[in-house]
């Protein structure tokens, strides 16, 4: 389990979802893997540390991420002249064409929820299906672990350690795609356009095929850029080829959420998401097709004429604009707590319950620490006893695993908590409700009825407006048998 200070610090920075996409592309242009960072991904999620709607920008900012070996590979042609301008082109039009497909996808998940419905749906047909036993442990070792942790103790200094593993990057892909070059063609061109690189769907399910293999798209995709860069394949082949990669590298994700959860599976089926509809966009239209490698080309001639322009662009694209952004936004965040009055049987019972919420301005989502209950207003508790999120989106707020319809009166929805099935209905709207000097203006009033013949049903007075929640009541039967009603807000709203 994650300790408090790390859960914070991670919902604090992923509230944001444009945060969230450079914290995905940051953390894997570090560690050089998409798969890796992918796999950490789901384990947090599966954890529940965070949620699905802020792990799915870090999974499209791990796909633009991953992109950062295949474009420094490409860097070790730059003496080279011409062959430096195609390595280049063949490095960058896998970031063009990520950068592309999160341009369409990422308004589609922000404002629709796309992708996040396509993975829930899917993966809650998934669990509970014979193929899948989320009680099964997975353990595995890996034989590259010593000679990592061998390699890491000669070299302390971790920029010393960036250098040398960067070098043993370069060298290993080089001698990698030689040998390969050499093995599966016997030094023919002719038989590697063929039977490899010999149309778009060939060259595709061939990159498909072998980064599932090797479970590494930085790898197959760092590969073909010799291969371009020495006109053995053409940048347009090539492309079709890293496509293939892209589906290839989901692979382990979906193998690491098997063993973990519904959650987990979902993330990892998002990631999936992510790269099958981009590739349905572009491949099966040659004219899209052409869109990234005709950019990769423009910047590749740029580049040849002004050779800083490749070390720029990494620079930027990879580490200082992310960096900023996330310390900006670390600056942006507001803090507030909530104290509740709980009660259970008339005020004479009653005590106290705080509630942190970390949001930033301006932005549709928060998140809410819920400290254990308080019999007095001084205690406080180090730990949370419950994180959640509450996000709004399409006119529906969502606390936790509710969903409230921000619409008319008698607007109802339903769902379930467990195997429960609920109707939660609108059942008024008022305005001037005040506490303690602190005016509220827009509050509704939701009922959810349980539909299991319990006679039980809760009452909801939000305020849409500053997504919090004002009072809550729980009824049996008519009785009142719980009430929790907020009494301070530090800051006043």
């Amino acid at each position: 389990m994650l300790n408090r200070d790390i859960v914070d610090s991670i919902l604090t920075l992923t509230s944001n979802p444009f945060i969230g996409l450079f914290i995905g592309l940051l953390i894997t242009a570090v560690i050089q893997s998409s798969s890796t960072s992918t796999a950490m991904i789901v384990a947090v999620v599966a954890s529940g540390s965070i949620g699905l709607s802020e792990a799915i920008p870090m999974i499209m900012g791990a796909n633009i991420g991953t992109t950062l070996t295949s474009t420094l590979v490409s860097l070790s042609f730059i003496t080279k002249g011409n062959e430096f301008r195609k390595a280049i082109s063949a490095g960058v039009v896998h970031d063009f064409f990520n950068i592309f497909v999160v341009i369409i996808l990422f308004p589609l998940e922000y404002y629709y929820g796309l992708l996040s419905n396509l993975a829930t749906g899917f993966s809650s047909r998934l669990v509970g299906t014979t193929f899948i036993n989320l009680q099964t442990e997975l353990s595995y070792s890996v034989f590259t672990k010593p000679i990592i942790t061998f390699i890491s103790d000669l070299f302390p200094y971790p920029l010393v350690l960036a250098i040398v593993a960067f070098s043993f990057l370069a060298i290993s892909i080089k001698v990698l795609s030689k040998f390969l070059y050499r093995s599966i063609t016997g030094g023919s061109k002719e038989i590697l356009k063929r039977y490899f690189f010999g149309g778009p769907y060939k060259s595709f399910f061939w990159g498909l095929f072998l980064t599932a293999g090797v479970q590494s798209s930085s790898v197959t995709t760092s590969v073909i850029v010799p291969f371009v860069a020495t006109s053995k394949v053409s940048l347009k082949q090539a492309f079709t080829f890293i496509l293939g990669a892209n589906i290839g590298t989901t692979i382990t994700a979906l193998i690491a959420a098997i063993f973990k959860s519904e959650a987990a599976i979902s993330i990892a089926l998002v990631h999936l998401f992510f790269n099958l509809i981009g590739v349905l966009i572009f491949l099966p239209f040659p004219w899209l097709r052409q869109l990234p490698v005709i950019v990769a080309k423009e910047f590749g001639r740029m580049a040849m004429n002004y050779r800083i322009t490749g070390f720029v662009y990494i620079i930027l694209t990879f580490f200082i604009i992310p960096f900023l952004l996330i310390s900006f936004n670390n600056e942006s965040q507001t803090n507030r707590e909530l104290t509740y009055r709980i009660s259970t049987d008339g005020v004479e019972n009653s005590y106290f319950k705080k509630v942190t919420i970390k949001s930033t301005e301006g932005n549709p989502l928060s998140h809410w620490f819920v400290y254990d209950e308080l019999s007095t207003k001084e205690q406080v508790k180090n730990t949370p006893s419950k994180v959640f999120e509450v996000s709004r989106k399409n006119k529906r707020i969502i606390f936790d695993t509710l969903t409230f319809r921000v619409g008319k009166i008698n607007d109802c929805l339903s769902g379930y908590v467990g195997s429960v099935e609920y109707e939660i209905c609108l059942k008024n709207i008022s305005k001037n409700f005040s506490f303690n000097e602190t005016k509220l203006d827009s509050l509704y009033l939701y009922e959810m009825v349980k539909q299991d013949g319990s006679g039980s049903s809760t009452q909801f007075l939000i305020d849409v407006e500053k997504n919090i929640l004002v009072m809550k009541e729980v009824f049996v039967n008519d009785s009142l048998i719980y009430e929790e009603r907020i009494i301070q807000v530090n800051p006043a709203l």
